[in-house]
């Protein structure tokens, strides 16, 4: 039974909610931090009894930089216990979209940071404004030393104010959904205090002070404080941090609820589908250069913490969502840019060490050096560009290769077109199949030879039925000349999708970035059409010309690619499907020119999948999704997961989605008006100026179609961590060298590797199976012995 005290009491915790960017840039929630802090500090120093609150070691890093002696102030203020370090991570990141190891990161920078300036480490995590919470926050908060958590919205999801919330791994923290909101308007207190003091709880969370844009505690507002403490003698008000009121809560009587905390503000699943991209592409390639930097025995924390840095305010809630202003998503592109920049340097170096003690290539030859930064042995089709001695002006002739691998045999290969575009035969891009080494370096050696072609092999590519026709044993696919669509695809024997399968559709859609009064898009305003090979080829640049839309741009050993373009009103969309003769999947690359706006383009894929349940994979975990049209979140992939005959899809920083009626939709983009905030009454745009719109021009998206789903995270990770190719002659010196990670059961994750400051790995692991599941991991000459529940993570070393 839940303990009720003798007497009400109100825990009024002061805080001052500050978005370092939303509807300003950066700068401005600098300046404004300074400002709020400030006159938090002044205010704990004038008034006893009065305690202030706030998280975000972003926040206090800039106080830190740009105004020290404000910052020794709040180190003392926090010793006097005036002042408290509450929730402990890095700033309030989207709680939906990052990975369960950003969720890590954001919690180990800002820990780290408060204890070593602080000597403190909170045990309630605090999300007040997020858009929603994954069910995975609950291991992940547990694990590192968390007891509770506190966030405001959506409030109509939990059973209670208090309750127990439960991890897919069965792990439990204390959660609290707030009672009103994170602030107070200034001067009005008693607008939050009426409602507080006439509640029939016993016992009440109440945030207050000024918030936003910050502001903290006024004057006036403390004052008013003081009055009703003196006309209702019969509560108690305590002025606190979060844990005190969780110490008077206690756990029992507490019900417990099991899912995510989801559906509010859904079209912050897709907006800004730049931002999401790109945040995908820093996560990965964070995992893989402290990966590749293990490998070679190289400490990473130090040479990639502002990379990480990036990356953690990237995730900010208004930042990941798609919620901030025009100027403020051109920074944190440039921001993300700059993590990539760092980690481009690092993963280089790197490499070339761990090319040390390769021999020197025969004369003739193109060595390709290729790092597998996962921890098993896969079969992986590789790309590599490299350069011809000479430039090659013999015509029709074309340089072919063929790839050799250490052991001697020939393995499929072809040539393919180059990122450039350069009339002559010296520049090569080749693909071609081969068996990669867990967590090392494997060669390859080009033989060079030419051709009587006037530019690389293609061959024919069998029709049947209007349908260009593509089989490799276990797989047949057919794609439409008239629609450009695909009308089968077939794997061992069964049917994964239906005709006219990789339709865009056009949905309406409104000004507003959040999607805050929606919970789902269904109203179809219509679909990109296969323009006629006329139209296609004017788009293309080339009137004259009599290419078919429909074509077929590279078939060989390894693949084939298929082209074709559409269009819906003002908007453009050339799509590209990639099958391989090897493999099961189909890849698929778009190119979206959006010139609409107020639209939400979806990915439509009906499937022969009908009365399956439609999971996707989340934090830690997979979540089952509604299938009844409205707006879903997912991690890198989502699908029906029968191993018989089920269809999924990996993506590539696409996050939301929707199904109905056994077809999947996945969410492209959203073209609504910057930071465009619904108000009751009030038109949600003016409508007698030009406003910018988000994601007008050019953006690509890609997916994997695939009817394997029994290891799909282990998929979603090899799609996602491609290895790193490189064509490099060595110098033949040195030795070869390198930290090999090697795990034997598949479904284990290689969660987290990287080497400390002192040269230890820390290998975090994570079981991916419903299932307790055991296996062997490997480090260098350690072997050791793990098993992992169901959804279970661990730092193994």
């Amino acid at each position: 039974m839940i303990s009720t005290p003798s007497k009400k009491e109100i825990y009024l915790i002061c805080n001052a909610h500050l978005d370092p960017v939303w509807l300003w840039r950066r700068e401005e929630g600098m300046a404004e931090a300074i400002s709020t802090f400030r006159v938090a500090a002044d205010f704990c120093e004038k008034y006893d009894g009065f305690i202030f609150n706030h998280n975000e070691s972003v926040l206090y890093e800039w106080i830190k930089e740009y105004e020290p002696e404000l910052f020794e102030r709040i180190r003392r203020l926090v010793k006097e216990g005036k002042w408290r370090i509450m929730g402990g991570w890095y700033l309030q990141p989207d709680c939906n979209l990052p990975s369960g190891e950003s969720f890590i990161r954001q919690i180990e920078e800002g820990n780290r940071f408060f204890l070593e300036n602080f000597g403190v480490k909170p045990v309630t995590a605090v999300n007040f404004d997020p858009f929603g919470h994954t069910r995975g926050l609950v291991q992940i908060l547990k694990k590192m030393g968390y007891e509770n958590y506190v966030f405001m919205r959506p409030n109509r999801i939990v059973p209670e104010q208090d309750f127990i919330w439960r991890g897919y791994d069965g792990s439990e923290i204390r959660g609290h959904c707030l009672l009103g909101v994170y602030n107070s308007p200034k001067g009005a207190i008693e607008k939050r205090l009426d409602p507080m003091v006439a509640s029939e709880q016993s016992r009440i969370f109440m945030c207050w002070g000024v918030g936003n844009h910050g502001g903290g505690p006024s004057e006036e507002d403390w004052l008013t404080i003081q009055e009703y403490m003196k006309a209702h003698p019969e509560i108690s008000f305590i002025p606190s941090g979060c844990e005190e009121y969780f110490a008077a809560v206690g756990n029992d009587g507490l019900r417990v609820y099991d899912g995510s905390m989801r559906h509010w503000a859904v079209g912050c699943y897709t907006t800004m589908s730049r931002i999401k991209r790109k945040h995908r592409l820093l996560e990965n390639e964070l995992a893989f250069t402290e990966r590749i930097m293990a490998a070679a025995g190289m400490p990473s924390a130090e040479k990639l913490r502002e990379a990480e840095k990036d990356l953690l305010f990237s995730e900010f809630h208004d930042s990941l969502p798609g919620s901030m202003i025009k100027s403020a998503e051109e920074d944190m592109l440039r921001q993300m840019d700059h993590g990539l920049e760092i980690l481009s340097r690092n993963r280089i170096k790197a490499f070339f060490r761990l090319c040390e003690g390769q021999p020197v290539a025969k004369s003739g030859e193109i060595p390709v050096m290729v790092f597998n930064p996962h921890p098993y042995r896969i079969k992986q089709e590789v790309e590599v560009e490299f350069q011809l001695q000479e430039q090659n002006f013999n015509m029709p002739e074309v340089t072919v290769a063929r790839v050799r691998a250490a052991d001697g045999t020939y393995l499929p290969a072809q040539n393919i077109k180059e990122d450039c575009t350069f009339n002559l035969d010296w520049r090569k891009r080749i693909v071609f199949t081969a068996e990669l080494e867990p967590m090392s370096i494997s060669r390859f050696d080009c033989e060079l030879h030419t051709e009587p072609l006037a530019r690389r092999p293609i061959e024919a590519l069998a029709e049947e039925n209007g349908c260009y026709i593509f089989r490799n044993g276990r797989v047949e696919v057919l794609i439409n000349k008239s629609t450009g669509l695909i009308d089968r695809y077939r794997v061992d024997g069964r049917d994964r999708l239906q005709k006219g399968s990789c339709e865009i559709r056009a949905f309406l859609d409104n000004e507003d970035p959040w999607g805050m009064t929606v919970d789902s898009f269904r109203e179809r305003a219509g679909e990109f059409r296969l323009l006629s090979d006329a139209e296609a080829n004017a788009f293309n640049g080339y009137p004259d010309e009599t290419v078919p839309n429909v074509r077929v741009i590279e078939n060989g050993e390894v693949l084939t690619r298929l082209q074709a373009t559409f269009a819906y009103s003002a908007s453009f969309a050339v799509v590209t499907y990639t099958m391989y003769k090897n493999e099961t999947y189909i890849d698929i690359h778009i190119k979206l020119f959006s010139a609409d706006t107020n639209r939400m383009y979806k990915l439509a894929l009906p499937t022969e999948c009908g009365g399956m349940s439609l999971y996707g994979q989340d934090v830690f975990g997979r979540e089952e999704l509604p299938t009844d049209g409205r707006e879903v979140c997912f991690q890198k992939w989502c699908g029906f997961t029968d191993e018989k005959s089920g269809f999924a899809v990996i993506n590539a920083g696409t996050y939301g989605g929707s199904c109905e009626d056994g077809t999947i939709l996945l969410s492209l983009l959203r073209t609504p008006v910057y930071s465009a905030h619904p108000i009751p009454e009030r038109q949600l745009a003016d409508r007698d100026i030009y406003l910018d719109h988000v994601d007008m021009g050019e953006r690509e998206f890609d997916f994997r179609l695939t009817a394997e789903t029994k290891l799909l995270d282990r998929d979603a990770e090899i799609y996602s961590q491609s290895p790193y190719a490189l064509s490099f002659f060595p110098s033949g010196g040195g030795e070869k060298k390198g930290l090999r990670v090697e795990m034997d059961n598949p479904y284990f994750i290689l969660s987290g590797l990287r080497l400390r400051k002192d040269g230890t790995p820390l290998v975090r692991v994570f079981n991916s199976s419903e299932k307790t599941q055991s296996g062997t991991l490997r480090v260098g000459d350690r072997e050791i012995s793990i098993t992992l529940g169901a959804y279970s993570f661990e730092n193994i070393l």
